[in-house]
């Protein structure tokens, strides 16, 4: 039984090599759904691809939900880890994942049955409430797979061993890009075998993660789970950020999909769409550096160790910090490129898009903190402030600006809404950096 990673002191370097399996993890989860939008994009049209980011909203809810229990729940039991409570920590493990099959199945049944009355509130229109009901009904019946894999992701990093997270997810997405050519390419599938790539890749992070914790290798393992409600609410509610923050994109995509059919039209949709599969994959980087290094904080707190919680969060600062600005030059610099991947020679599509994509990306000078100072009072059990960050960014202020914006600056306005919410939401973990820097120590 190996005693976990995160109890170990770190340097800028080891703390870099501690989190670069988690980032690059939900980096190629994120490479991987971008991927899956070509193949739809190219092989079934414009009209599949847009159908797709009409159940954005629900999708990301699924996985919102995913999320938080897996990284609330990583933050609590990691600081349990920290106060040497190991059995107890074991124990409400296995606790959140028959949780969270348990949640799954009552979502499909809710799903099933509301299935035609959820696309129409989504904002299907007839051309594409058959694509969209293909796709969201295949994702549906597969949540206990597509699900649990969230909830790994975030253990494995407890457990000390993110990179075997890194590896199922590298060979998910590998199996997910030939599953994509297979089905939609060779049998013709169109968009359900879009899905069906997607639920069927899944299922090697949970086999991966069931074997793991059920072969006692590391000090986190599968026993004998007790009910205890007040686990599984802390958990929730301290993950709570992260699920807004993943919630926010489906929330963006659900108004920026009807303010641009009323701009636009379905064109508007679709380049929306590809902004949003960009986006999705930028953010993770940041996402997923935060979600590697919260159970360190987590542990140290616990473990009341300050000094190290001091040096672990200035290293952090610096690196998001360095890292915000070279993500704006390549965003800057590469958009042009990624779009016209996407565009399919759409001259329209394209100067769409791209007009779009190269307001939209100011968004990450201030993003990277945004994110990080949710997911490290996520670490410290105060999902309240971090659930603030998250909403302040995303519900609070891009929602109103989307519908007010257009109104003054026209199509503009959509694409300047991001950052600016953003950058407010920046100033205000800024300050609430320093106003909780006595109570946790990381000053």
């Amino acid at each position: 039984m190996k005693k976990s990673d995160i109890s170990k002191d770190f340097d800028p370097k080891t703390l870099f090599l501690f989190a670069l399996p988690s980032m690059m993890m939900v980096l190629f989860e994120s490479t991987y759904s971008v991927i899956d939008g070509l193949f739809v994009a190219n092989f079934v049209g414009k009209e599949a691809l847009s159908s797709i980011n009409i159940i954005i909203p629900m999708l990301l809810f699924f996985m919102g939900l995913g999320t938080m229990i897996g990284i609330g729940g990583s933050a609590l039991i990691s600081k349990k880890l920290g106060e040497n409570r190991v059995d107890e920590a074991r124990c409400d493990f296995t606790l959140l994942g028959v949780f969270l099959v348990g949640l799954s199945l009552f979502e499909i049944v809710v799903g099933y049955i509301f299935v035609d009355e959820i696309l129409l509130f989504l904002g299907a229109t007839p051309t594409l409430f058959g694509y969209a009901k293909s796709y969201f009904l295949i994702i549906l019946f597969g949540l206990p797979i597509f699900l649990s894999q969230f909830l790994f992701q975030s253990f494995f990093i407890v457990a000390g061993r993110p990179k075997l997270g890194l590896y199922s997810i590298v060979g998910a997405g590998l199996f997910h890009i030939i599953l994509d050519y297979v089905y939609i390419v060779w049998l013709n599938m169109g968009i359900s075998g879009a899905a069906l790539a997607s639920i069927c890749s899944s299922l090697i992070p949970a086999i991966v993660g069931i074997v793991f914790f059920a072969s006692k290798k590391s000090e986190l393992y599968f026993v004998m789970p007790k009910w205890n409600f007040k686990t599984i609410w802390r958990s929730c509610f301290n993950g709570l950020a992260e699920m807004v923050g993943i919630m926010a994109v489906g929330c963006i995509a659900f108004v920026f999909n009807h303010t641009m059919i009323d701009l636009v039209g379905e064109i508007g949709v679709a380049a929306i769409t590809v902004i949003l599969y960009i986006e999705y994959a930028f953010n993770s980087i940041f996402f997923g550096y935060s979600i590697g290094v919260v159970p360190i904080f987590a542990y140290n707190f616990g473990a009341k160790n300050h000094d190290r919680l001091k040096r672990v969060f200035k290293m952090c600062v610096i690196f998001i910090l360095s890292l915000s600005v070279f993500m704006v030059l390549c965003s800057l610099t590469l958009a042009p490129f990624i779009i016209k991947i996407f565009s399919n020679n759409d001259i329209e599509f394209y100067e769409l898009a791209l007009t779009g994509f190269l307001i939209y990306a100011f968004k990450y000078f201030f993003a990277g903190i945004n994110i990080f100072t949710a997911a490290m009072f996520t670490a410290y059990s105060n999902g309240k402030i971090a659930a603030i960050i998250s909403s302040i960014r995303s519900f609070i202020l891009v929602v109103p600006m989307i519908i007010i914006l257009p109104k003054f600056f026209g199509l503009k306005g959509i694409w300047f809404a991001v950052p600016i919410a953003e950058a407010i939401a920046f100033i205000l973990s800024v300050a609430l950096i320093f106003y909780a820097r006595k109570r946790y120590k990381y000053l």
